[in-house]
């Protein structure tokens, strides 16, 4: 691996939907429907994800936020991830890990 390689090259980042079962779903739900509609946002949609693109190993799962709040996170992870290596993208963004 190369010091200027851009770390897209070996990680990706994607939304994967929060799994909720039961009495939780049906309260995140409400949540998040009262939270979207009257514009103070609600619980995290989705768990924002970097994984490994040679195993699909996760590196960073952090709770994504509101859909505006997930959106936002999404493109600012992508972006480094095109204009980072590996290392610099880690040190910006490890402390996400969990």
């Amino acid at each position: 691996m190369s010091d200027s390689t851009p770390a897209a090259r070996y990680l990706r980042a994607e939304l994967q939907e929060r799994r909720l079962h039961g009495i939780r779903k049906a309260v995140h739900t409400a949540l998040l429907l009262a939270g979207e509609t009257s514009g103070l946002g609600g619980p995290s949609i989705a768990d924002l994800v970097v994984v490994r693109r040679d195993s699909d190993a996760p590196v960073i799962r952090t709770k994504a936020g509101t859909l505006d709040e997930a959106d936002a996170l999404l493109r600012a992870i992508n972006a480094d991830l095109e204009r980072m290596t590996v290392e610099e993208f880690l040190a910006e963004w490890g402390h996400l890990a969990s």
